[in-house]
């Protein structure tokens, strides 16, 4: 296909650049303004997205792709700079994508995050009773990342993709990452330049659990699964060797070629695990963790205050169980629904661990697709709902036609907050209060807790 068919609304290289005023930064952290625009011979006016830029800042920018959308674009030059802008801490900063505000003063980015919440929650007509002071997670306390490596002919490539792109950019000084995950980086890069070969390229999935690091990789060449080096006793066996010098807590490779199957197990002293309240869990390979230790205490703290005197509690898309086996002391009965069934595995294992396993339901349930009903969720005095970033449309429709009086409902989209939101508040319940967790930082993205209580 000759470039100028793409369909990925690429331009020309030679394409005119503009001069954009922004205006406001956008939900996904670009700065936003508008220009008119000629292309095939048609003059528009079209939105123009450049990131690393601020409200107010005039910027000379070359073109890069055109959608219905608008345009993305790059900066070439700063006409005019905004008051509000630093100077970025992060040596990677802007190519890297795992940041969007590391020009931003910290005070400017919550202040922004809170608005894009309102602005949502305006738009579905939901009006909380309170808006709690956003909490900030601490600099470099991420305690999760996926990096990217790719071996090449004299070197190793290892990092974050860049923004909206394939190329992998080094976070070099990054202020975000844990420092163990930054020197892990480093570690992967050592074993891939030595027993990697040429073109293989490897995504590696990194949570900290209390006994260390527990890392799952998957490995392709060539763009390509590559199951004969996943079999390579030697290689495998180099791997493990890899992971006991590096102090790994556990490592595990993802199977190709078989969606679903559970990560193989390569070296693993001891069982890793993690502990929520009294109950320590051992998650599987890969598993989502809330993105802060900091983080996570603060969405359990909220969780606990909102579903205070319940005996009874559902937990929707329950995960591991990090927001409500801290509750299992004081709950009588938890009905724990989720998908994954490994993670549902070990949130019923750490129970009976405890002598607490007949007070936990664990339900194997896609509830994007197959929501509880009122009939089910009768008898419970709480719900603690955390759906992924699509939210949970069908669910909460269901949640609205139940008796449920109370719900501690988690999101990290605003959009989708409000859109669930909507639907509890028409079905008869009132949004008490909710509060920004920034777990995070310099990002745009954004995590949301919430109590709904059902009027009446």
């Amino acid at each position: 296909m000759r470039k100028h068919q793409r369909k990925d609304g690429r331009l020309p290289r030679n394409a005119p650049p503009l001069e954009v005023v922004i205006d406001h930064i956008g939900a996904r952290g670009d700065g936003v303004g508008r220009a008119t625009y000629t292309h095939n011979y048609a003059t528009n006016e079209h939105q123009v997205f450049v990131p690393a830029t601020l409200p107010t800042e005039r910027v000379l920018v070359q073109p890069l792709s055109l959608s219905s959308q608008g345009i993305k674009a790059r900066i070439i030059e700063f006409k005019d700079e905004s008051q509000h802008r630093q100077s970025p801490s992060c040596n990677a900063f802007p190519a890297c994508g795992g940041c969007s505000f590391q020009h931003w003063h910290p005070d400017s980015i919550s202040q922004w995050k809170q608005d894009q919440v309102v602005h949502f929650l305006e738009r579905a007509d939901v009006w909380p009773g309170t808006i709690r002071p956003l909490h900030s997670s601490p600099l470099a306390s991420r305690r999760r990342a996926t990096f990217h490596i790719k071996r090449l002919a004299n070197d190793v490539v290892a990092g974050f993709h860049e923004r909206q792109g394939e190329r992998i950019v080094y976070p070099d000084a990054c202020t975000i990452l844990h420092p163990d995950l930054a020197a892990l980086l480093a570690a992967l890069r050592q074993i891939a330049h030595t027993h990697f070969p040429v073109g293989v390229t490897v995504d590696a999935l990194a949570n900290m659990l209390d006994q260390g690091i527990c890392l799952r990789l998957a490995i392709n060449a060539g763009g390509k699964s590559d199951p004969a080096l996943e079999r390579s006793p030697a290689f495998l066996a180099a791997l493990g060797e890899w992971a006991a010098g590096s102090g790994l807590a556990r490592l595990s490779l993802l199977p190709s070629g078989a969606p679903g199957t559970p990560a193989i197990p390569l070296f693993a002293p001891i069982p890793p695990t993690l502990r929520f309240g009294e109950v320590t869990v051992t998650p599987p390979a890969g598993a989502f963790l809330q993105a802060s230790h900091d983080g996570e205490a603060q969405l359990q703290a909220a969780v606990a205050e909102i579903t205070d005197g319940a005996k009874s509690v559902a937990d929707l898309f329950a995960g591991c169980g990090t927001l409500s086996l801290p509750l299992l002391g004081r709950l009588t009965r938890l009905l724990a629904a989720e998908q994954d069934k490994e993670a549902l595995a070990c949130l019923k294992a750490g129970a009976d661990a405890i002598g607490l396993g007949a007070r936990v339901i664990a339900h194997d349930t896609d509830l994007a697709n197959a929501p509880l009903t009122p009939d089910q969720l009768t008898g419970f005095e709480a719900v603690i709902i955390d759906p992924p970033r699509g939210g949970a449309a069908a669910q909460c429709a269901q949640l609205a036609l139940s008796n449920v009086p109370r719900i501690a409902m988690v999101s990290c989209n605003p959009a989708t907050f409000a859109r669930d939101a909507a639907l509890l508040c028409d079905g008869g319940f009132s949004c008490d209060w909710l509060q920004i967790i920034d777990q995070f930082r310099m990002s745009n993205h954004i995590e949301i807790v919430a109590q709904f209580s059902r009027i009446g």
